[in-house]
């Protein structure tokens, strides 16, 4: 069953969630996204890869596309959870 983003029982998470203090990327399947410095990048929570090469990759997450464009990108980790990408990262940007 597929809900509308503003339906009852998302903002009953939403508030729950913030009443609660309970972390937002994990009850509400938002993507976290943690960058070291300029070469390494870690996605959490994600869907699925649209695009990889060694310049751009694009990644689905629940909040959208994530693009980032770099030089020499590599998937250096790769899970049912979470993204390692390693490489020089000149720009990201959700989509």
């Amino acid at each position: 069953m597929r809900f509308k983003k503003n339906s009852p029982i998302k903002s009953l998470k939403t508030n729950l969630t913030t009443a609660l203090e309970l972390p937002r990327e994990v009850m509400l399947n938002l993507p976290l996204i943690t960058i070291t410095g300029k070469n390494t990048m870690s996605i959490e929570n994600y869907k699925n890869i649209i695009e990889y090469s060694q310049k751009k990759i694009r990644i689905s997450t629940s909040a959208g596309i994530v693009s980032i464009d770099g030089k020499k990108l590599f998937l250096k980790e790769l899970t049912k959870d979470s993204i390692l990408i390693t490489g020089t990262i000149s720009n990201f940007e959700f989509i």
